[in-house]
């Protein structure tokens, strides 16, 4: 986890559908058939290991998010949910806080 004058650095593995929407709409919605939830990890490494280890092979990318830790802890949930890779946590944006997260987002970067 990265955190710098109050900014946090958080990371998100993408499929193809999902990585065309956020380059077009260069936010994060609820994809149709998708969860309801947006999960985002502390630490890139993790993220990546995360994308490489999973049975959802069609992870093509990672986005780096950079947002306030202020709004992220009225909007996030931190409950890690998967500590055996994701050690440094995790954090959870419901689809009912997403308008709310996308809006406190000062930048995303395709990362990898």
């Amino acid at each position: 986890m990265v955190i710098i004058t109050g900014i946090i650095y958080l990371y998100r593995a993408v499929g193809i559908d999902e990585y065309a929407k956020i380059i077009k709409t260069n936010k994060f919605e609820i994809l149709e058939h998708g969860l309801q939830v947006k999960y985002f990890g502390l630490n890139y490494k993790e993220t990546l290991d995360f994308a490489d280890k999973t049975i959802n092979k069609d992870l093509i990318a990672i986005f780096e998010i950079l947002i306030k830790i202020k709004c992220l802890n009225n909007l996030g949930d931190f409950t890690n949910v998967d500590s055996v890779i994701f050690k440094n946590g995790t954090v959870e944006i419901q689809a009912d806080r997403l308008d709310e997260f996308n809006k406190a987002i000062i930048s995303i970067l395709h990362y990898f």
